[in-house]
């Protein structure tokens, strides 16, 4: 019955929804806190390696030779990465059209972005919009109201939320849990708080659904709930009671209204932008420019730092938080039953070891320091924040100690960039109209005047609709991109291509051309030639119960091929999605490096020898500069001086390496030119910066990667082809995928991910045919990593690379993070 319950909500039919995803997931950066009791902690991290900005792109075309236009025709199927795709309900409603003339401008008469209302499982009026998911609350032909969707969970999602402890959600909400068995044994108290201020208390039973209801269309009716979810069970230990949840569903407060027939703009305001590949957040921006101020972090509400009292939490840019005294509401085992209130705790903020603000804050609430950024005479900027979560001490046996909780940490450099001609960001932020049509279902977005095109700037690019997608022409090549920039922190997930399959059966074939998210285009060259085919089958007679899906092993191959650079100079190759820089090759082997850098003219630095140029792999740049406007440069790699040279403005810079053990050190490692020397300064300008791994891989032909898969190097040693391995026996050598599990092929370069059936009942007829979605996929780590695993190891002892490795949400357990272990130690049970 309980479980009736839990899924009435859900649709009357069951469908197979099979996804193959293809993930970039840069590498993680984590703070350890070592919550020992006798020794305090500074707690640092790298932060300034946190965040870059690293654009990808969505779709490539070449220029004819014809004075024929260019169109490009996006949509969710093509484009999953840019523009939203709903996978649980198969809604795909989101276009983007426009075309290119020989003049090198976009008509204003070819500009149409399109979108369209649809019923999500839970019957809640969805659309999305700019690429992300939001609820409709209200629409009609003359306007349209619609809020972002912040969490969009359901039952296989849940969350624990132990007696007194606090589940921090966006926006400063939070949801506490107390009261446990007080009026019944199958009842808790929830309060949800936002900024410390209490919104909503309500007694909740097991199997029951939470609402928060807000009139946030001011219509005077409270039927457009902002959080809802069920309360799935209580459960009662011997040292602490916990309410788990499930199907978490929240979204803004804060209403979007479109009005029909409207003329518009953006406003870059609070945004997030790009300039020379690093993010910045946009503190203001009217008419006479832009002000912006470098974003040094950016936490997620995942993201926790745990500090106990006395504890330092160092940050960029000199700023630093130390934990003076906490009051917490828990104490070991108490019982937190008819407290009012949060605990608080008190801490210094200091910048550069000057005290700046001195505070104490409750928990659930969230603290800001404000400067005056934008020169109006008023500190209304904010330069760091953070929510509260937790506060805690245990007196237990076992354990004794206590810790502050804070997330959502984010800080930007008080030293602001001020931008007076907006036109150097080439974002098209003025002259949208919006049409409303099909009764109030569908958004159609164009340029207001017809008669005016869209021009490129001096560097070929043109970015539109708050910074949404960049539009590039490379001149040179003759080809042309759209790209979506993303900001890089923890993880981030690309969805590449998405196929289908009729009765059982798709086949799935990528070009770098037609999927450059996943394999790699090189516009600077227009070229791209990435291939990688394969085939979901689940046509097997007898059918395999458990592990229904597979690639047959004989329909798997990627290929790549070498390619001349636009000078002729060198020979490129793309690798498992990312470029390399070819050293060697012949027809039994290729010997290649990883492009770390290959920069334009336009990408300038300054350096000198107090403000030296970090590289990866340990290496950084200095400069000095002596009377005659000579610089003398010097490259140190792990605090070693490996090579120097005096230059002049215009000179090129080449540092080289033995990389093909022909014992002379004759490839090209570092180079770029030397643009000016300003010796009143002290500083070097440079450009073009180019870069190549030092390390290595060579590619053997008939070489086996991870006992698994056959490489072959064709073409006089221009191609390399990789197969699956065939297996002598009857059991094919088939990659097996398992749903909601990540399946690693090619290195673990690719995952695939086979997303499980939406769990609710479905009738099926014999001539009922199975409908699947396949979504493709690639990790990638980021770029600025000190040393990049660009060398492949042949692991003969491997005996299967095609693991499946789960995906697995974290789940919170705010305000007590030693509950798991309390779980495994003492005796749970669950009170009847």
């Amino acid at each position: 019955m309980k479980v009736l319950q839990n899924r009435s909500y859900r649709s009357k039919w069951k469908f197979i929804l099979c996804i193959i995803t293809i993930l970039i997931v840069p590498s993680q950066i984590a703070i350890a806190s070592n919550l020992s009791e006798d020794n305090n902690i500074n707690v640092n991290t790298k932060w300034t390696n946190n965040h870059v900005v690293e654009e990808f792109y969505v779709a490539v075309k070449e220029m004819p030779a014809s004075l024929d236009v260019v169109n490009f025709n996006l949509t969710s199927m093509k484009c999953p990465d840019l523009l939203f795709y709903d996978l649980t309900t198969d809604r795909r409603l989101e276009s983007l059209n426009f075309s290119i003339n020989n003049e090198c401008q976009i008509p204003a008469t070819s500009f149409e972005y399109t979108t369209s209302m649809y019923t999500g499982n839970d019957n809640i009026s969805r659309i999305s919009w700019l690429g992300q998911p939001y609820c409709v609350v209200d629409n009609n032909n003359e306007n349209m109201h619609i809020a972002r969707l912040l969490i969009d969970e359901d039952m296989d999602d849940t969350y624990l939320i132990g007696d007194g402890s606090i589940l921090t959600l966006p926006e400063g909400f939070a949801i506490t849990a107390f009261n446990f068995f007080e009026y019944d044994d199958h009842e808790v108290d929830f309060l949800l708080t936002r900024d410390g201020n209490e919104k909503d208390r309500r007694t909740i039973k097991e199997d029951e659904l939470y609402k928060y209801n807000l009139d946030i269309n001011s219509s005077n009716q409270i039927e457009n709930y902002t959080l809802r979810f069920y309360l799935e069970t209580l459960f009662s230990g011997m040292c602490r009671n916990v309410a788990k949840i499930n199907s978490t569903r929240m979204t803004s407060s804060n209403i979007h209204v479109i009005n029909n027939n409207e003329s518009f703009s953006f406003s870059l305001n609070g945004s997030k932008i790009s300039w020379l590949g690093q993010p910045y957040y946009v503190v203001d921006h009217d008419s006479t420019g832009l002000t912006a101020a470098r974003l040094l972090i950016d936490d997620s509400i995942d993201h926790c730092h745990r500090l106990k009292k006395g504890d330092t939490l160092f940050l960029p840019d000199g700023f630093a938080i130390t934990v003076l005294e906490r009051h917490p509401h828990i104490i070991g085992c108490g019982s937190t039953t008819g407290r009012s209130g949060y605990g608080n705790f008190s801490f210094l903020l200091t910048q550069y070891g000057n005290k700046i603000d001195n505070r104490t804050v409750n928990g659930s609430e969230c603290y800001e320091y404000r400067l005056d950024l934008n020169g109006n005479g008023k500190n209304d900027n904010w330069v760091l924040k953070f929510n509260v979560g937790d506060i805690f001490l245990s007196t237990l046996e076992f354990y004794s100690g206590d810790f502050v909780e804070i997330n959502s940490l984010k800080l930007i450099s008080p030293d602001v960039l001020k931008i007076e001609n907006i036109n150097e960001m080439n974002i098209v932020m003025e002259g949208y109209k919006t049409n409303i049509e099909n009764d109030g279902m569908t958004l159609t977005v164009v340029r207001d005047n017809i008669t005016e095109n869209i021009p490129f700037s001096k560097d070929g690019t043109v970015s539109f609709m708050d910074n949404w997608f960049t539009v590039r022409i490379n001149s040179a090549s003759d080809a042309i991109a759209v790209s979506s920039a993303v900001i890089i922190s923890d993880t981030y997930e690309l969805v590449g291509a998405v196929e289908y399959i009729n009765s059982g059966y798709a086949d799935v074939n990528l070009t770098s051309k037609d999927n450059p998210a996943i394999l790699y285009y090189d516009l600077e060259n227009s070229q791209g030639h990435e291939t990688l085919n394969l085939s979901i089958d689940n046509n097997y007679d007898p059918p395999y119960i458990y592990d229904p899906y597979r690639i047959p092993a004989d329909s798997f191959m990627y290929t790549t091929r070498i390619y001349p650079a636009r000078d002729h100079n060198d020979l490129k190759i793309a690798w498992l999605g990312e470029p390399y820089y070819v050293t060697e090759h012949n027809s039994s082997s290729i010997v290649i490096n990883k492009f770390l850098i290959d920069e334009r003219s336009d990408y300038c630095y300054q350096l000198s020898m107090d403000d030296p140029l970090i590289l990866p792999y340990g290496f950084n740049l200095t400069a000095s500069i002596n009377d005659s406007n000579i610089a003398c440069l010097s490259l140190i790699k792990d605090g070693l001086e490996v090579y120097n040279a005096t230059t002049r403005d215009g000179d090129i810079f080449q540092y080289k390496e033995d990389l093909n053990n022909n014992g002379i050190n004759d490839n090209l490692v570092l180079s770029f030119n030397v643009k000016s020397v300003n010796e009143t300064k002290g500083s070097v300008m440079i450009n073009s910066l180019r870069m190549i791994s030092p390390e290595s891989l060579m590619i053997n032909d008939g070489d086996v990667m991870l006992a698994t898969y056959m490489i072959n190097i064709k073409n006089a040693g221009s191609t390399i082809e990789v197969r699956l391995k065939s297996k002598e026996d009857y059991i094919r050598n088939d990659i097996i995928l398992k749903e909601d599990k990540l399946t690693g092929i090619l290195n673990d370069t690719f995952f695939i991910r086979v997303n499980g059936a939406v769990e609710v009942v479905k009738l099926l007829k014999a001539t009922d045919t199975q409908q699947y979605e396949h979504e493709l996929i690639k990790r990638r780590v980021n770029s600025i990593k000190e040393k990049m695993p660009d060398i492949m190891k042949n692991d003969t002892n491997i005996t299967d690379e095609t693991t499946s490795d789960e995906t697995i949400h974290d789940v919170p357990v705010p305000g007590f993070g030693l509950f798991i272990c309390v779980m495994i130690l003492l005796i749970v049970r669950k009170k009847i």
